[in-house]
């Protein structure tokens, strides 16, 4: 329990960001509380196979430049970056590697000594640090985790398992005075005087995602009923190769560090494409490379990873040495990475836009602060580079630690310092009015989106889904399903508003009835949910008793 004078903090989430921010505010003194609706860990951030893109010493002296990743980062996202924040973030990388070592995280090494630095796609120079080859996010979160609960045995922090957190409560002037939580179907409220949602992506929107069960846009439907600006929602990434579910539904996706490595994509006759698609191949941008793949998905023409020449040309058992964790998931289901083509389809992967905030993670509601996938930091643009999301993630996490450990009560993000934002009020639901609504299941939200707001986007079905949308009310069949179908279906919501918004094709959002000219770089759609339909304006005295710290122990940690 944090001690008298001292702040509240509440971290929702539990990949990278939350246990980043949870060391971050354990180190400084205070005593936060960390939730997480699942075991400690679950999250997007343990699956990320890529890596973590950081300018080092040893990469400077390669002739790499914090520069030259900022740039990279702002050619990926089309000219939609926030200058700033990309900066602040590419220059933090080097700091936050050192923090990470501190916490016994293991990158790997050379022979000599040195990171063995990867190369991924839409990068200028080798400045990917990996773990275990292919399993950097797990060896990430393994390492926090670790940290943590070391924190909370000391009577550190608080971890609270399994507590899904259900609304925000907001005091009389708008800010945030505490979280209702679902732990063991009984609701609880802990008071908070700061509040970060580190709650990840919304990947369970989409019939086929990289992303796992629980990210069902949690810190978007949050911080939405609490009436904070939602910004860039258009833009959603497809990963380009998630091995094809209709015939390996357990094999995942494979890293487009094998890519990197000099694999290739290929048609059933064996014929590459990318190179008539871009410069760079299958190594240009993301959303240039799921495109290309649809696009021989469309004429008919099934697409195949083909990694079967990194062995001759790296040395026998290359591949298997660099991508263990994709060996031996592929080997399960039957393939072998060698020796096989792979067949590969795009599937969401990753969410730019979100929750809007300041470089110092502040959201436009006061006392509330937001990092990782659910967060919209900028940096990103129209179209994430490979690699750079676990680093925005806990360099965001860091900062907005120390935001709110210094904020004076009241402080927000600033609307007018946000890059080129516009604000929007959401067209009000049909539901929300109390007019006729049709029973919207998941399997339906999730098929209907995948077909509107997919890879490829028009503006009659964009209207379509939307009023869909609108005239439709999630219903499923527990507690905890409906909360993350409502999410989903705000998610939803949000991001056909900005595709209808945005008439034009930038980075991840593609637009077939494009015109040019309207792709307008510059301006940056923000959305508002209309009061009818904010849930969490309640005073804290009006809901139910307050749930301690203190008892039980600080150091409980439910399994």
């Amino acid at each position: 329990m944090s001690a008298a004078g001292e702040k509240q903090l509440v971290i929702i989430g539990s990949g990278v960001a939350g246990l980043t921010a949870a060391l971050q505010a354990a180190a400084a003194g205070t005593h936060p509380v960390l939730l997480t609706k699942d075991r400690l860990g679950d999250s997007n951030s343990e699956l990320a196979q890529g890596g973590l893109s950081a300018v080092t010493a040893q990469s400077i002296a390669a002739g790499d430049s914090v520069a030259a990743h900022a740039a990279d980062t702002l050619a990926a996202g089309a000219g939609h970056c926030g200058q700033a924040a990309v900066d602040f973030m590419c220059a933090s990388a080097a700091e936050l590697v050192d923090a990470l070592e501190g916490h016994a995280v293991a990158f790997d090494r050379t022979a000599e000594g040195g990171y063995q630095l990867g190369l991924e796609a839409a990068h200028s120079a080798h400045r990917i640090l990996h773990i275990a080859g292919d399993a950097t996010g797990a060896g990430l979160v393994a390492a926090l985790s670790a940290a943590v609960l070391r924190a909370r045995d000391a009577g550190e922090l608080t971890v609270r398992e399994h507590a899904l957190a259900t609304s925000l409560v907001l005091d009389e002037r708008g800010a945030v005075a505490g979280v209702e939580v679902l732990q063991h179907g009984t609701s609880h409220r802990i008071e908070a005087d700061a509040v970060l949602l580190a709650t990840g992506g919304l990947g369970r929107l989409y019939s086929a995602t990289t992303n796992p069960a629980g990210a069902t846009a949690d810190g978007i439907g949050l911080a939405a009923r609490a009436g904070a600006v939602i910004a860039d929602a258009e833009f959603v990434q497809f990963h380009p190769t998630l091995v094809d579910p209709a015939a390996y539904p357990e094999a995942g996706m494979i890293s487009e560090a094998v890519r990197g490595e000099g694999a290739v994509l290929v048609t059933g006759t064996g014929e590459r494409f990318m190179p008539a698609e871009h410069p760079d191949a299958e190594l240009a941008p993301r959303d240039v490379v799921a495109r290309g793949i649809h696009r021989q998905l469309l004429a008919g023409r099934r697409v195949y990873l083909d990694a079967r020449g990194l062995d001759a040309q790296r040395g026998a058992g290359f591949t298997a040495r660099r991508f263990p964790s994709i060996t031996a998931r592929l080997a399960a289901c039957g393939l072998d990475l060698a020796a096989d083509l792979v067949p590969v389809v795009p599937a969401q992967h990753y969410a730019m836009g979100g929750i809007a905030t300041d470089t110092s993670a502040r959201t436009t509601v006061p006392g509330l602060y937001a990092a990782g996938e659910c967060a919209n930091t900028t940096v990103h643009g129209a179209n994430r580079l490979a690699s750079n999301s676990l680093l925005e993630a806990m360099v965001f996490a860091r900062t907005a630690v120390q935001a709110m450990l210094s904020d004076d009560p009241g402080a927000c993000a600033d609307l007018d310092g946000l890059d080129g934002m516009t604000v929007a009020q959401l067209p009000t639901a049909l539901s929300a009015l109390g007019a006729a609504e049709a029973p919207l299941d998941l399997d339906t939200l999730q098929r209907e989106a995948s077909e509107a707001i997919g890879v490829y986007r028009t503006g009659e079905q964009l209207q379509r889904f939307a009023e869909l949308l609108s005239a439709s009310a999630p219903v499923a069949e527990s507690p905890r399903g409906q909360l993350e179908l409502e999410n989903l279906w705000l998610a939803a919501r949000f991001t056909a508003a900005g595709a209808l918004a945005r008439g034009g094709s930038l980075g991840a959002h593609h637009r077939l009835d494009s015109a040019p000219g309207q792709s307008q770089p510059a301006i940056r759609y923000g959305w508002q949910l209309s009061s009818a339909e904010r849930t969490a304006e309640q005073t804290a005295e009006q809901l139910s008793p307050p749930l301690t710290t203190s008892s039980p122990s600080s150091k409980e940690h439910t399994a």
